[in-house]
């Protein structure tokens, strides 16, 4: 047991400085070349950033304090690790609801007010396709393998916490095939309107997999499914 919580500490740190790189580069190029799906992108490596951090917490050394006896230093434990499970859910579920938020009024500005024949735009548009491409493509095998990890020690030690990270990952890893996808498509496109449409819907399919996502972490942490879950641990 030991051994699998060092093993979740150094795959969260691997994990925290991989997102935090990710996410500078995708917001560096996102927003210098006006590509929102790649800016999603980068608000989802956040995401997974925030995660890693919340299970580096979760998996913090409590203060000793004096209790009766062994019994009730091991209540006092379990209490304290459920509760930090559900701060940390509740963190995680609001972060990508507001993203989700964001990046979908995002998209809608890209869309309806943004003005995709202006040659400016078109250069910005291919330049950001390309670099979409060759940032999205290797980051997402990258998180797919930290996913695998994740889960596989999240099983072991029974945490939700980082059942959430391995998914935030996992999640990481599909809207990046889905970033790079979007950007191959508008390598392909002829069309500059269609470029730019082709950007708006992989935001909106990113925002909607952000949102419910969310939502549902924040029902699982808020309501009577997660109370239902930790009645043991009580």
């Amino acid at each position: 047991d030991a051994e699998d919580i060092h093993a979740a500490r150094c795959i969260s740190i691997a994990s925290l400085v991989a997102s935090i790189v990710v996410a500078l580069l995708a917001f560096s190029i996102g927003i210098s070349q006006e590509v929102v799906s790649l800016i999603g992108y980068g608000m989802e490596s956040s995401l997974d950033g925030i995660s890693s951090a919340l299970v580096l917490w979760r998996f913090k050394k409590g203060k000793q304090r004096e209790h009766e006896d062994q019994e009730a230093a091991a209540r006092a434990q379990a209490e304290r690790d459920a509760r930090r499970e559900r701060n940390s859910g509740v963190g995680i579920g609001i972060t990508f609801v507001a993203s989700a938020v964001l990046l979908f009024f995002m998209a809608l500005f890209k869309l309806f007010l943004w003005d995709a024949a202006d040659p400016v735009h078109e250069q910005e548009e291919r330049s950001g396709a390309m670099a979409s491409i060759l940032l999205s493509l290797p980051s997402g095998i990258v998180f797919a393998v930290l996913a695998f990890k994740k889960f596989s020690l999240a099983k072991a030690l029974g945490s939700q916490v980082l059942r959430k990270d391995a998914l935030c990952s996992l999640l990481g890893a599909g809207l990046a095939v889905i970033a790079g996808t979007a950007a191959i498509i508008e390598e392909l496109s002829g069309s500059d309107r269609g470029m730019a449409e082709v950007d708006a819907i992989a935001s909106w399919i990113i925002a909607l997999i952000l949102g419910v996502e969310g939502v549902r972490t924040l029902k699982d942490n808020l309501g009577d499914t997660w109370a239902e879950a930790h009645r043991p641990m009580a």
